[in-house]
């Protein structure tokens, strides 16, 4: 006679704890969720174009040059520049911005595609890699240390 109660017990047991071998419902939604959020992140590629410039104005001839965000040497703070051609040893930058993906102006050698100013900076004696391809290259491509640009050519330093 207690046969039958404990086998209940039992029962009534297996059913609350989970015993039934079915797994929780809530475990599958939040493995998917987090593979879901992984891969949904972006893909950030680095920009090899960005030539920061001291951002003091005309009257200030510091000349400063970097691959990298900081201060001038006149403690003005550097601002990003695109570069968009080398001639030489000289690098001709659009001025509106690092987000700038403008090329040089066909009709007007003065001004990138966007309108903005080209300002002309020699890389000479500032440690900066560039890529040179002949007298006039468009690889756009600038380092603090030596490589190969996105042509394949070994980059230089003046």
């Amino acid at each position: 006679m207690n046969t039958p109660k404990i086998v209940l017990i039992v029962a009534c047991f297996a059913i609350i704890v989970g015993c039934g071998g079915a797994p929780s419902e809530t475990s599958a939604p939040v493995e998917v969720a987090v593979e879901e959020t992984q891969a949904a992140e972006p893909v950030v590629e680095a920009k090899n174009d960005l030539v920061y410039i001291c951002g003091c104005g005309p009257e200030c001839d510091c000349a400063s040059v970097s691959t990298a965000a900081g201060n001038c040497a006149c403690g003005s703070e550097l601002v990003a520049t695109h570069l968009v051609k080398v001639e030489e040893n000289e690098g001709l930058l659009c001025t509106c911005g690092g987000d700038c993906d403008c090329e040089l102006n066909a009709e007007d050698a003065t001004k990138c595609a966007c309108g903005s100013e080209i300002k002309r900076v020699s890389f000479e004696g500032t440690g900066i890699y560039y890529c040179n391809c002949g007298g006039s290259c468009t690889c756009n491509f600038v380092s603090s240390e030596p490589g190969t640009c996105a042509c394949g050519m070994e980059l230089i330093t003046s």
